[in-house]
């Protein structure tokens, strides 16, 4: 117990002190406002990805599910300007933060519609609408349950054949460890350690497979190299 809690207490001195304005760690207890370092960590990553496997999301219908402070805000000039570009997330301070920051650089935030709801509520979007979607990390913080009532209640709101892409700890082998050291790395922001029964919660590509592939809705297509320290991109499609 006390080498974990030095380990944890690490890993928090260690972002801390590279972006000193936010703990993913924290998340779900304060809001997440992040400052521009952070900003540019985190985009460095799903830009090129959402670019990649969704192409432009210039005039589609695009939900950001865990959204935040909105990072990919003033990024819209890279990924595409959706027509409707939804932010959920279980913290309303997270969100106004990220649409006074966009507001204050001078973005045009009329196309976002918040959705703020702890049990995945997507009730304001039309059926059938979605053409993309998108999360960072936000099945990395999420039990088995909690992934599957996300896709259960996204699933009427998207198109057939429209992509999720999210990101989430994929840990080797076919059973999951009891806890997983990514420190051994070596990498910026890896020195973190994961769980099955905890946040933040690894899996093997055998229980996500068997686990959610062409159920609720939803076919996985392929798991992705995603560019973040130790995190996987997940691509379903909607059936």
């Amino acid at each position: 117990m006390i080498r974990l809690i030095k380990r944890l207490y690490r890993k928090y001195h260690s972002l801390k002190t590279q972006f000193p304005d936010y703990n993913e760690n924290f998340y779900g207890r304060e809001a997440r406002i992040t400052n521009a370092s952070y900003q540019k960590y985190l985009t460095s990553w799903q830009v090129p990805s959402i670019k990649q496997h969704l192409g432009s999301l210039e005039g589609k219908i695009f939900i950001d599910i865990g959204a935040g402070d909105i990072v990919l805000g003033e990024k819209l000039g890279e990924i595409g300007r959706p027509k409707k570009f939804f932010v959920q997330d279980l913290s309303e301070p997270s969100i106004n933060a990220g649409l006074k920051r966009m507001n204050k650089n001078g973005v045009d935030t009329t196309n976002i519609i918040p959705l703020i709801s702890y049990n995945f509520n997507f009730d304001k979007v039309d059926d059938a609408s979605i053409d993309f979607a998108f999360s960072n990390s936000l099945f990395s913080h999420l039990s088995l349950n909690s992934i599957i009532l996300c896709l259960r209640n996204l699933r009427p709101k998207m198109k057939v054949n429209a992509k999720y892409l999210t990101s989430m700890i994929v840990v080797p082998g076919e059973i999951e460890p009891l806890s997983y050291d990514w420190s051994y790395l070596k990498t910026p922001g890896s020195n973190i350690i994961s769980y099955p029964t905890k946040d933040p919660y690894h899996y093997t590509k055998s229980t996500i497979n068997e686990t959610l592939d062409g159920r609720i809705g939803f076919k996985i297509i392929q798991v992705h190299d995603y560019g973040h320290p130790f995190q996987k991109l997940v691509e379903f499609v909607a059936v």
